[in-house]
């Protein structure tokens, strides 16, 4: 293994760098996940493995006091915070691609939702001794081949063999390779080189950080939904300077009322490194205008980081190809927005919905609900003002800030038909009585 340095702090570093080697070893020593996607050739050419044996610099950053980190799967965010000093920082994540095989227990799931399966909880933690300042081998579980794939930067574990690393891809290139925002990893959480360079500088001195994994975007206690302050085409926003870019602006979705970042276009669309392509398609709220949207790719797998948004076939703005792309529409499960039954799919019925609310998909039920992977757990309670009889929703979780629920919905506390109570999500406009 090389560690090559330059530049200031390099003899502060040496020792720290002598120890990573013999810490790298050690790591490896564990079996390793399968790597799932990855952009360039895992295997060594005319030009060796480039930079990619390389242990990069721990940043001389200070150290936080208490940090907590918060994963969001199909926000593709990893959030560090620290109360104790004011830290607070999001980061854009690629974890897990999304299991299709139907008899695995995470089936519907992304790849990292399976320690949760395991241990029943999302709650986990990192600590000194899951962790290494500079890892470079992968190992191929299957065919006990060898890459270093990790680029001589920091890895950490969570769970077991799943842990936070570098991005993988273009692994040999003297920053460590560039991250693909979605779903493409096979089960552990790929960040920017700076940023999992970053993370480490600040915690890898703590005793334990706390890591919450969930799957829904995460939320916090005004409502806001956490992501990376560059915001781009399908993210959420609430303005047009929201969305800094070329042409950009705000697009209302009309089945949630939120906004979603766009471009102008009349028949192409920039694309942006790491980011599902783009196209320019019609406005659905006007014909004559065309809107930038992303494509609807594995990476971000039947659109799930955009809220309210799903797969459809259009044709092309001032063309007559057809793309599949993502653009507003309910996913139609338990507890997804609708204005009529039109909008709800899989047995279910739109409840509450009015000409001026929206209203939310649901099943009657005397005792149990059913469940579909990918979407939040749901429960049998009364809610008479949806209906008669007991009626499907959403569980919602208090402690992360109902991020179980769309944002124009509340988390209450709704009887069951057999006994006790659950927290449900229910539009904010219906109430239970």
């Amino acid at each position: 293994m090389r560690c090559l340095h330059t530049g200031r702090g390099v003899r502060r570093l040496l020792p720290l760098l002598l120890l990573a080697a013999c810490a790298d070893q050690a790591a490896e020593a564990t079996a390793d996940l399968p790597l799932g996607d990855v952009e360039g050739d895992t295997k060594a050419d005319g030009n060796g493995w480039g930079s990619a044996l390389d242990c990069k610099a721990i940043p001389d950053l200070p150290a936080l006091v208490a940090p907590t980190i918060t994963v969001s799967l199909n926000g593709l965010t990893l959030h560090l915070t620290d109360a104790a000093t004011g830290y607070d920082k999001v980061f854009p994540i690629g974890p897990g691609r999304i299991d299709q095989t139907d008899t695995d227990p995470e089936y519907g799931e992304s790849l990292t939702y399976r320690p949760i399966i395991d241990h029943g909880t999302g709650d986990f933690a990192i600590t000194p001794s899951s962790s290494v300042p500079c890892k470079t081998w992968w190992t191929d579980p299957d065919t006990g081949a060898k890459s270093p794939v990790f680029a001589g930067l920091p890895f950490m574990s969570w769970s077991g063999n799943y842990a936070i690393h570098g991005p993988i891809d273009n692994f040999r290139a003297p920053n460590g390779g560039t991250l693909r925002r979605g779903f493409v990893s096979h089960g552990c959480v790929r960040m920017e080189a700076a940023d999992i360079l970053e993370v480490y500088a600040r915690v890898h001195t703590v005793a334990r950080v706390p890591v919450h994994v969930q799957r829904e975007p995460e939320r916090l206690a005004d409502g806001t939904t956490v992501d990376i302050p560059a915001k781009w085409i399908g993210s959420r926003c609430s303005a047009d300077a929201d969305c800094a870019f070329a042409n950009g602006y705000c697009a209302t979705n009309p089945v949630s009322g939120a906004g979603f970042c766009s471009a102008h276009c009349t028949s192409t669309c920039a694309d942006k490194t790491g980011y599902p392509t783009t196209t320019c398609v019609p406005d659905p709220t006007n014909a004559a205008a065309g809107m930038c949207v992303p494509r609807a790719l594995d990476q971000d797998y039947a659109c799930r980081p955009f809220g309210d948004m799903a797969p459809q076939t259009v044709t092309r703005f001032h063309a007559t190809s057809t793309a599949s792309v993502c653009l507003p529409k309910s996913p139609g499960w338990i507890g997804d927005h609708c204005s009529s039954n039109a909008d709800c799919t899989m047995g279910t019925t739109c409840a509450g919905a009015t000409a001026t609310t929206r209203g939310v998909c649901t099943q009657a039920c005397t005792a149990i609900c059913p469940d579909e992977p990918g979407f939040a757990e749901t429960t049998c309670v009364s809610a008479p003002s949806l209906a008669a009889g007991g009626s499907c929703l959403r569980k919602c979780t208090a402690s992360s800030n109902a991020s179980e629920c769309a944002a124009d919905q509340t988390c209450t506390t709704a009887p069951r038909l057999t006994m006790g109570t659950r927290s449900v999500c229910m539009p904010r406009s219906a109430g239970l009585h």
